[in-house]
């Protein structure tokens, strides 16, 4: 209830003011669905860089009969210094049905082993019988203009060939060079615009069950990318690469003649997009209509004449030509020749069936041909002309300051400037303004705003839009440009690229790094199981030698033990003699155990001949047992 109360209030106040739309306002904002009404996919709203958040300042940038140019609140929102501009028609529609968008993102490796590479992206959108289709586009393109590019992210990243896996390429990981063919990465990024293109087309179809009619739109767009610029158009839009030459060398002067103005002679536009209307794709329709003939349904004729036949003209012989065909050729004219051609008009006013002004974009999936009622989307496409500059190639010498005029300024707008604007007029306006600020911040947008300003003109006493230098008729459309410095777009590539290469060099010391301590782990490790095989082998061989001397010390031992048993039992015999004889035996034994000592001795002298790992335990037992007996001896004879 307030709000119906804020409308009526606001409507007092600015009667001229259109009312935003609202779900109340079915007949021309909604289709019925049965008894459902179709809602609206997105709300009427302007780009969101503008900041106008407010109903009210909505209203105030719909105003007729004001028709204020509205540019960003925030130029920092907009990359670059990239400058906008709009303006509302003069009453041609209700609201404004053009559309802007911008979009900054970045392609990132999966698996992080490539650097990102980042994008930029612009887009104008120019709607028509609503401004559904175009309030689509700018919300929605970018995203499916991401996932195309996403699709061959593996082909677009910058990869390292020369350190990466010892200069060898990756299988696994698909280049041009596996392919049967060869594809550039140009040939990739327009074929993901021309995707793109498609694919949001489709997009718009599909919404058409559950939401109102979107109606149609022009597109032309632009994506910054890895040094490169690209432009893809559908439609009446338009982009033009405004350039300057340097400045030649001052020459004298003469009075008697009328030097021209310098910007006039260095100024110079380069087309970036072609217009594609019935007239300029006349043949392309007047194919599609030959090659299939029931989309005309009896109603149209595949022919273009030099004279409107009459019927006055029946049976007379007329100039004609069909198809493809490039010269004329003359035949009867008879009743059939009398129906609409599929193509009528010259210029702007050329139309498809009599209905459309434009013969590509997306949207009008349910336009229907003025009188006939026959579909018209059959005869449009989506399919857009790209075009490309690669920005490395350009040569700038800095010492001259022509950085814009070398590299260029892209003027992108809808047709509402370039109905009453030429291409060279407006390379002179950008570079005229330029001039005027030559290091403010916001001078872009400043050129924006001056060539939305001269296209809509003045209103004069009686209520008509002219012109200001002349009193030519304004444009009546909506008028919406953006402005990109590209160079700037390029000083920031550049710092990219520097960027990548310390990241590469850093990568390549890195892998370098890992391959040298991975070497010196194999090394270390390799050298410690050689050494445990030696330390294996070298235990073998100390055992096997000391199994051999110990087999030595065991054939050695043996002769000298034989001596001993021997006295033994000559001892155990002696002295079981009768005890008179001890005397005589006691001399004896005294004369043995100095043969024993004697042979003890060299046995000791032969023992220490004997390496010095021999082991000691025999020898030991050998003297325990030469002890013994001795202790024995003693013990017995006393």
């Amino acid at each position: 209830m307030f709000s119906n109360f804020k409308e009526r209030f606001m409507t007092a106040l600015a009667p001229d003011l259109p009312p935003l739309p609202s779900s109340e306002r079915s007949d021309h904002h909604h289709r019925r669905f049965g008894n459902q009404q179709m809602p609206d996919k997105f709300p009427y709203a302007r780009p969101p860089f503008l900041q106008l958040l407010t109903v009210d300042e909505l209203r105030a940038s719909a105003d007729h009969n004001v028709r204020p140019i509205i540019v960003p609140r925030d130029i920092n929102l907009l990359p670059w210094g990239t400058g906008y501009a709009e303006c509302v028609n003069s009453g041609k529609s209700e609201w404004n049905e053009d559309q802007g968008a911008f979009c900054r993102r970045v392609l990132s490796d999966p698996e992080h082993k490539h650097p990102d590479l980042p994008y930029t992206y612009f887009g104008i959108f120019d709607g028509h019988a609503g401004y559904g289709a175009a309030l689509a586009a700018s919300h929605q393109f970018h995203h499916i203009l991401h996932e195309t590019l996403v699709d061959c992210i593996e082909l677009l990243l910058p990869r390292d060939t020369e350190g990466g896996e010892n200069g060898r390429l990756n299988p696994t990981f698909p280049h041009p060079i596996y392919f049967q063919r060869r594809v550039s990465k140009d040939e990739l990024i327009i074929g993901a615009l021309e995707s793109a293109f498609f694919s949001m087309d489709s997009l718009i179809a599909q919404d058409s069950n559950r939401y109102r009619d979107a109606g149609g739109c022009t597109a032309c767009v632009s994506l910054f990318i890895d040094g490169k610029m690209y432009v893809a158009n559908a439609g009446d839009s338009r982009a033009v690469l405004c350039q300057r030459r340097a400045n030649a060398p001052a020459e004298p002067k003469n009075d008697s003649v009328i030097e021209p103005d310098p910007l006039e002679a260095t100024c110079y536009p380069v087309p970036f997009s072609a217009d594609h209307t019935p007239e300029t794709e006349r043949e392309r329709l007047l194919n599609v209509a030959r090659l299939k003939p029931h989309l005309m349904a009896n109603q149209y004729v595949a022919m273009e004449y030099a004279k409107r036949p009459h019927i006055k003209d029946m049976g007379q012989r007329i100039l004609c030509r069909q198809g493809t065909m490039k010269g004329w050729t003359y035949k009867t004219l008879t009743r059939d020749d009398l129906r609409m051609p599929v193509v009528n008009g010259e210029g702007k006013r050329s139309r498809l069936l009599g209905t459309l002004g434009v013969s590509r974009g997306f949207g009008d999936h349910e336009l229907l041909a003025i009188n006939t009622g026959i579909q018209i989307k059959p005869f449009l496409t989506p399919h857009p002309d790209v075009r490309q500059r690669d920005l490395t190639q350009v040569v700038s010498i800095p010492d001259e300051h022509n950085q814009d005029g070398d590299y260029g300024v892209l003027v992108m707008a809808t047709d509402g400037l370039w109905d009453v604007s030429e291409n060279e007029a407006v390379s002179r306006t950008v570079f005229q303004t330029l001039s005027k600020y030559p290091t403010e911040k916001h001078r872009y947008t400043m050129v924006a705003q001056e060539l939305v300003a001269r296209a809509r003109g003045k209103i004069n006493d009686s209520g008509h839009w002219r012109l200001a230098d002349s009193k030519a008729a304004a444009t009546v459309d909506d008028i919406s440009v953006i402005v990109i410095p590209v160079y700037q777009y390029y000083q920031e590539h550049i710092e990219w690229t520097q960027n990548y290469t310390r990241d590469l060099e850093k990568r390549r010391r890195q892998a370098q790094a890992n391959m040298a301590q991975e070497a010196q782990e194999v090394s270390v490790l390799n050298g410690g199981v050689m050494a445990e095989e030696a330390h294996v082998e070298e235990e073998e061989e100390e055992d096997g030698e000391v199994v051999v001397l110990e087999a030595k010390a065991q054939i050695q031992t043996e002769p000298q033990a034989q001596p001993h048993a021997e006295a033994e039992e000559a001892l155990v015999v002696e002295i079981s003699a009768p005890v008179e004889q001890a005397p005589q035996q006691q001399a004896t034994s005294t004369a043995a155990d100095v043969a024993a000592a004697e042979s003890q001795k060299d046995s000791a002298a032969v023992t220490q001949q004997q390496p010095q790992s021999q082991p000691q335990p025999q020898s030991s037992q050998q003297r325990s047992r030469g002890k013994g007996n001795k202790g024995k001896h003693y013990s017995n004879v006393n």
